[in-house]
């Protein structure tokens, strides 16, 4: 996990420009066969760590890129799968879960440096509701199978973090498939629909009987994972040992 990376500080540094900025990431150049990777990144759209999460695995999947055949699946899960239709107020969920003024203040500065090392700046109180995500999962499935499935999770992150937008709305969606190079008008038609809605509900239901009880989480090739949105460098060792460890050591 101490392995030095100096050598390749340049390239990794070229490439989160390339994902950050939205260029075309850079891909490495290697002929020999890699060993498989898959990170399978379980989350919830209104949930800020699985954001910082994301964005912290860009920069690492580029990394790992260099050393694995990597794909990455986003997976479904519902911090409250009871919010209704029309969602929840944002202010009255956080003084539920976070009664203690001290308590808040403290989480809410964690969350504020976990952003800087990602990154990543938003407002926590920008987006004033908490909606229910299920409609959300299902585009995520749909791009996915296309796939787009970052670019729809990054246009969601985006659409709801940064500009408050209410992502259970069927247009908000569609419009942020739209962004992500999806067909707007298809995506609203099947969301009008009851497609992969069952699906959704019991995958999220597999991945708690797995042992899933908070996002983020991590999965690597199926066999081992971890929660939490951890520091940029630790997630990229947390994630190369795993990688190590289900393929053998090969990478």
């Amino acid at each position: 996990m101490n392995r030095p990376l100096v050598k390749l500080i340049g390239l990794y540094e070229l490439a989160i420009f390339a994902v950050t900025s939205g260029r075309q990431p850079l891909r490495p150049l290697v002929s020999t066969p890699r060993p498989q990777l898959t990170i399978d990144v379980v989350l919830d759209l209104v949930c800020p760590w699985c954001f910082i999460g994301f964005r912290g695995l860009d920069w690492a999947a580029m990394a790992l890129s260099f050393e694995f055949d990597l794909g990455v699946r986003f997976r479904p899960y519902q911090l409250d799968p009871t919010t209704p239709v029309a969602g929840r107020d944002r202010e009255s969920v956080w003084q539920e879960k976070f009664p203690d003024s001290e308590i808040r203040a403290r989480v809410v500065s964690a969350l504020h440096e976990a952003m800087a090392d990602v990154g990543l700046s938003f407002a926590l109180d920008r987006p004033d509701r908490l909606p229910n995500t299920l409609d959300a999962h299902r585009v995520v499935r749909w791009a996915g199978l296309e796939g787009g499935g970052r670019e729809m999770v990054a246009a969601l992150f985006e659409a709801y973090w940064t500009e408050g937008a209410d992502i259970s709305r069927h247009d908000v969606l569609a419009a942020a498939a739209e962004t992500a190079g999806l067909g707007g008008a298809d995506i609203e038609a099947r969301l009008a629909s009851d497609e992969d809605r069952a699906d959704i509900a019991q995958e999220m239901s597999e991945l708690r009987a797995g042992g899933v009880t908070g996002v983020p989480t991590f999965i690597v090739n199926e066999k081992a994972g971890f929660p939490g949105a951890l520091p940029k460098a630790e997630l990229l060792a947390a994630l190369r040992q795993l990688a190590e460890e289900t393929t053998g050591g090969e990478g």
